[in-house]
């Protein structure tokens, strides 16, 4: 008998290996019919017509041929699995099956509607493309490889780093851009509902280091408009962009000078960085906060790695494939506190406070 219920045993765990490998090799579908979704307009489609929308009506907005409609469906169902979009039965029956099904927008869609404030099609958009994607296939090449050249996959699978691709290539370079743009709002807000109007009083000058197309700082810069905002970058990056009565881009490399302000903002930016790479960014933002006697302050909206078990499983995973993504892509990585604390350290910071917001995301406060 024993034997018996020991054999059940093992099948059954087999059988639950199998399908927890099945779904982790099938994630790349999901991820894909996502892509397709935004590359579609699915949610901007549905979004605008008020009410659940058929799969003729859906594909006549998607301008998807009535020869495609069938395997549009088949879309549909993906999405409808993930929580994209809603899809029920339709309360008037039809012949065919498939015209039989409406859909909606769900709370989870809304976030990846085109020019919704705070939405995130352009971060997926910009995670999913093949340029991005590719690296990861070669994760195994560069592994085994004894050379530390090529520095990351990125390069092994493109022959150049991400920051010359996206200097040579116009589509990648606003793609990066207006991803790293896209939750400027949201963060914004996170930081003033955390730690509210006063982590900015007595500031009159603040600059946004690697700030991009300023997603952050156009938030910023309207919520408080008695300071002047700054954003610092590329030339290629800020080339042509208009700033406001309190903001300016200006053109510059943060590893050669920081302007001077009472404080720095660095979004996503230390990640990006090897630590002695990051150490650099650091002294020139420690130069730019202290310069003429004054003593300002860096603030920080970075991923810090935590302790695994006081750390949800959602949120530690969003993290840690964060930081494969930057070993994949640039050559840096994710921290813990006692990794940040000694970057600090290195770079001639006294003190720091971290505040965690919501998601998997922190504000750092760092001063001389």
């Amino acid at each position: 008998m024993d034997s018996v219920d020991n054999g059940v045993t093992r099948e059954n765990e087999i059988v639950q290996a199998h399908a927890h490998l099945w779904t982790h090799a099938f994630n790349s579908i999901y991820s894909m019919s996502l892509k397709c979704a935004i590359d579609l307009g699915i949610p901007d489609a549905l979004h605008p017509h008020g009410h659940p929308m058929t799969l003729p009506e859906l594909a006549t907005a998607l301008s998807v041929p009535p020869s495609k409609a069938a395997f549009l469906s088949r879309l549909m169902a993906v999405l409808a699995q993930t929580g994209f979009v809603s899809q029920r039965k339709s309360a008037t029956k039809n012949d065919q099956e498939q015209l039989g099904l409406t859909y909606s927008l769900t709370p989870i869609s809304q976030a990846i509607r085109k020019g919704e404030p705070g939405g995130l099609s352009p971060m997926v958009s910009f995670i999913l493309d093949p340029i991005i994607q590719g690296p990861l296939h070669c994760l195994g090449e560069w592994l085994k490889s004894e050379s530390l050249s090529p520095q990351t996959p990125f390069v092994m699978k493109h022959g150049k780093s991400v920051w010359e691709y996206t200097a040579q290539d116009e589509g990648l370079n606003r793609s990066l851009n207006e991803a790293m743009a896209s939750d400027g709002p949201v963060i914004m807000r996170m930081i003033v509902e955390k730690r509210g109007r006063q982590l900015f009083q007595g500031l009159r000058t603040v600059v946004d280091v690697g700030g991009g197309i300023g997603g952050l700082v156009r938030e910023a810069a309207e919520a408080f408009p008695q300071v002047e905002w700054m954003v610092l970058d590329l030339p290629h990056v800020v080339a042509g962009l208009e700033g406001t009565r309190n903001l300016k881009f200006v053109s510059g490399d943060m590893f050669k000078a920081v302007p001077p302000a009472d404080a720095v903002l660095l979004k996503w930016i230390l990640h990006d960085w090897s630590d002695d790479e990051s150490t650099k960014i650091l002294k020139q933002c420690k130069a730019a906060v202290t310069s003429n006697g004054k003593k300002g302050k860096l603030m920080i909206i970075d991923i810090v790695i935590g302790d695994e078990s006081k750390e949800d499983g959602a949120t530690m995973g969003i993290k840690l494939c964060f930081d494969m993504m930057m070993m994949a892509i640039v050559a840096g990585k994710e921290r813990n506190e006692k990794e940040w604390a000694k970057l600090f350290q290195e770079a001639g910071f006294t003190e720091y406070k971290i505040t965690p917001l919501e998601g998997f995301r922190s504000l750092i406060e760092v001063y001389p």
